[in-house]
């Protein structure tokens, strides 16, 4: 793991809640395979994104030879330290040439725009700020590691994406690597007013006749997670579940702080069967996979999930 520095190269809406920001170094050619030469998909890697304190000028640069620098990092406030760090998916990543010559890679990362001002966290603040020119750093793993994920399809007759808007973009990558022939089902829970405009950023992919993309819009009184149930169940052929039920199910589900819910399916031989992708806040996530083990029958070791952030708590 190192810490690499890059400049925004370009900052993009792709819906009202939704920004893309092209970064982009010489340096990001060191980045793990395939992301560090930009060859394919990037399922649902993750990189840690360093986000400046308003108070700070320049990047965010932790000295990761310093002792035991993760503890001291986060018993740190965010102005001694010069900010946040955050977790954040790739969406895709591929060669770049500096204005200098230079060649280099360019990735990119969504942001979903939560809130407005001081409402907003730390990533979506910067992201919303953003100009073409920006510095920013970020934590990933080097060439001798690999890319941090929890997607490993192994080989499935089909397959099961579910998220919820934190996820599109992994769910977008993961879509590009599955192979040709293969049925996949995606649905993907969007805050209301995003899914046509996220329709037109869909990959090629998934214009695939064998391919369906299902967005569940989500109202802002509807309980997060609950219209990705409803719509798992129905895939799987289960029994409906009312509203108050799957909301007291989600609410039951809950992640503590330090918590980790993250897990990677298991690469068999057998091909025959359904493999699972799920990403979303942690107590979603939960009980997504509840009704895949639980009330579908699912093996649990063809279930990939992660629960990217936690309701009501600051994550990194």
């Amino acid at each position: 793991m190192t810490v690499f520095r890059t400049r925004v190269t370009r900052v993009r809406p792709l819906s009202r809640d939704f920004l893309r920001v092209s970064l982009a170094a010489p340096e990001l050619t060191e980045l793990a395979l395939p992301a560090g030469d930009g060859s394919g998909p990037v399922l649902d890697a993750y990189l840690k994104l360093l986000l400046p304190h308003p108070e700070h000028e320049g990047p965010v640069l932790p000295d990761l030879e310093a002792e035991d620098w993760h503890r001291a990092w986060f018993a740190a406030s965010a102005r001694e330290r010069g900010g946040w760090m955050r977790t954040y998916t790739l969406r895709a990543a591929r060669p770049w040439t500096s204005p200098e010559g230079t060649p280099g890679v360019e990735i990119d990362v969504d942001f979903v725009l939560h809130g407005h001002g001081d409402q907003q966290g730390p990533g979506a603040a910067w992201a919303a700020a953003a100009r073409v020119g920006d510095e920013l750093s970020l934590l990933g793993p080097t060439r001798e590691d690999v890319l941090w994920g929890t997607w490993d399809p192994g080989r499935a007759e089909r397959y099961l994406l579910g998220g919820d808007e934190t996820a599109v973009p992994a769910a977008c990558s993961v879509l590009e690597a599955l192979p040709h022939g293969a049925p996949a089902a995606v649905l993907l829970e969007v805050p209301a007013g995003n899914a046509r405009e996220l329709a037109a950023s869909l990959p090629e992919a998934a214009a695939r006749p064998e391919v369906r993309v299902r967005w569940l819009e989500r109202a802002p009184e509807q309980v997060r997670g609950r219209a990705l149930l409803s719509a798992l169940r129905e895939e799987l052929g289960l029994v409906p579940r009312d509203a108050e039920e799957d909301a007291a199910g989600i609410a039951a589900q809950r992640a503590e702080p330090g918590e980790l819910v993250w897990g990677r399916a298991e690469r068999g031989e057998d091909p025959a069967g359904l493999s699972v992708w799920l990403a979303a806040e942690a107590a979603v996530v939960r009980a997504a996979r509840r009704v895949c083990v639980n009330e579908a029958g699912i093996d649990r070791r063809r279930i990939s999930f992660m629960g990217y952030w936690k309701a009501g708590q600051a994550e990194s």
